[in-house]
């Protein structure tokens, strides 16, 4: 896997660079662990909520989006099935999945990614492993009934390095996984105020005793750059905009596209 990684993804180590953080859990630990990883070289400089974009402060540091399906060749680590991009960080683009073999995709989050490219070891206590798990439910693909699929999913664990987990998974059932969810707040959203500052109800109180790093939202003032116009439709019902027009997109479901594209009659901030 590391060998068939962006080059920049070991290559900008010792580089400033800006984090876009999206407004989910899965991009806030993400951001957080690389932020930790690099000694700050690498900070959260952006807020993207796949409709708007936001900036904290002017620099000259080149982007790295996390956990966003970012097109064209914009460094990014995604876990999605998404349109070709060579700067991306994706096992999807890496293993060649495509419409052909949707089932077989990278079935984790962007956070499980991070971590087992990073040699980063797994929280210490059970609780901390579950919530791993939970994060973008990446536990979901195990409690398939289907066997193949089920083999696919096993499949991705041994290539990811994560067989510990087949433990825990088998512990557990889907439905103690979805409980987990609401109890920590996982699926909650990150919104941004008129004042330009960051709200969620992500539990970290109960997160952070199962995480050696500080876990929380970015205490910055962000300041609105863009609006973007957002769609979701079925594969083939319409065209999809041209990629020079596109920011992200996502191939959610096997014949559901979601994405962001610009128009060329916005505008962004005075």
């Amino acid at each position: 896997m590391k060998e068939k990684m962006p080059d920049w993804c070991i290559k900008d180590l010792k580089l400033e660079r800006d984090l876009i953080l999206t407004n989910d859990i899965d991009s806030l630990m993400s951001s957080i662990l690389l932020e930790v990883m690099t000694n700050y070289l690498w900070r959260i400089n952006y807020f993207y909520d796949f409709t708007s974009i936001y900036r904290a402060n002017k620099t000259k540091s080149a982007t790295i989006g996390v956990d966003a399906a970012f097109t064209k060749n914009v460094r990014t680590f995604d876990n999605h099935y998404t349109i070709h991009n060579k700067a991306s960080a994706n096992m999807n683009r890496i293993k060649g999945i495509g419409i052909h073999n949707y089932c077989e995709k990278y079935p984790f989050s962007t956070l499980m990614l991070i971590m087992a490219y990073y040699d980063i070891p797994l929280p210490k206590t059970q609780i901390g492993k579950e919530i791993i798990l939970a994060t973008d439910s990446a536990f979901k693909g195990f409690y398939t009934t289907n066997k193949r699929f089920k083999q696919i999913y096993i499949d991705w664990l041994e290539d990811m390095g994560y067989t510990c987990l087949i433990d825990i998974l088998n512990q557990r059932d889907k439905d103690y996984f979805y409980k987990l969810q609401d109890d920590y707040g996982l699926n909650e959203k990150i919104e941004i105020d008129e004042q330009g500052y960051l709200h969620t109800k992500i539990n970290f109180k109960d997160i952070q005793p199962h995480f050696d790093f500080k876990i929380g939202l970015p205490q910055q003032r962000f300041i609105y750059i863009q609006t973007f116009q957002t769609d979701a439709h079925k594969v083939g019902v319409k065209p999809i905009p041209s990629k020079d027009k596109l920011i992200s997109l996502a191939y959610t479901y096997k014949d559901w596209v979601c994405y962001t594209y610009k128009d060329d009659e916005e505008q962004g901030a005075d």
